[in-house]
């Protein structure tokens, strides 16, 4: 029997927006990554959920092609100086993987809960 994807979307949009996978009450995040070790409001243990590097990973592959692309349209802009658009290009790819980052690994920790929900069941 194939189980609901009901619970998946739902425990990948709570990790999108930073909360529990079981309960979307409490935080996911102590910091900006940093995984708190239990939720706050259920008690469920988030933090032995091992995201490692695929949220990085898959930051890079989202963002990478954008950037590559702004940066190659903005250097072909003869009315842009090199010395000044690459700066603020790097400061943006700087800002939008800050703001993808805990995003993304908000949904492979959904991910991987429900994923681990589904096994002990």
């Amino acid at each position: 029997m194939m189980p609901s994807s009901r619970p998946m979307l739902t425990a990948i949009l709570r990790g999108l927006r930073g909360r529990c996978p079981a309960c979307g009450e409490g935080r996911l995040f102590e910091g900006l990554i940093k995984q708190a070790p239990v939720c706050t409001h259920c008690g469920e243990p988030t933090g032995e959920i091992p995201a490692d590097d695929g949220p990085p990973w898959f930051t890079v592959l989202i963002l990478g092609p954008f950037l590559a692309a702004i940066t190659f349209l903005v250097s072909m802009t003869p009315s842009v100086p090199l010395w000044l658009a690459l700066p603020i290009l790097g400061i943006g790819a700087i800002g939008a993987v800050l703001l993808m980052l805990p995003r993304v690994k908000g949904v492979f920790i959904g991910i991987l809960w429900r994923l681990q929900k589904n096994n002990q069941t």
